[in-house]
């Protein structure tokens, strides 16, 4: 396989992650809801699903900050290349720091929905072998 296919192939599989995460943190919201109660006109959670609540809303917190970092992060790398006199169709290497923070914040919006996973699993079971 040419290295470039390889490189798709981490386009499409980080990518597809991505979209995985967002489907899961609302699907994990959902669930959170479903367990809810209400008392006197408050919202009551469990205390494990509340956690969970504010991981998963950290998660798509690292999400947006991670999709706002590269798209500022790229345009300016762009901008000033096309300063420089570079043409679209040049071929230019970008410095490999640039993504360091954003591998973070995926890695992150990652991990956080892992957790919350993890925690609402885990309420669920106790429910399920309580009653």
């Amino acid at each position: 396989m040419k290295l470039s296919e390889y490189q798709q192939d981490y386009y499409t599989f980080t990518g597809k992650l991505s979209d995985i995460t967002r489907q899961l943190s609302l699907a994990g919201i959902a669930i959170i809801w479903i367990f809810k109660t209400n008392f006197k006109d408050k919202i009551i959670l469990d205390e494990s699903l509340l956690y969970s609540a504010i991981l998963i809303l950290s998660s798509l917190t690292s999400d947006l900050f991670q999709y706002t970092y590269q798209s500022i992060i790229w345009s300016r790398f762009y901008h000033k290349e096309k300063k420089k006199g570079k043409n679209d169709d040049d071929i230019v290497s970008s410095p490999e720091n640039l993504n360091y923070f954003s591998w973070f914040l995926f890695g992150l919006k990652v991990i956080l929905l892992i957790i919350a996973y993890i925690k609402i699993l885990i309420f669920l079971n106790e429910k399920i072998t309580t009653h």
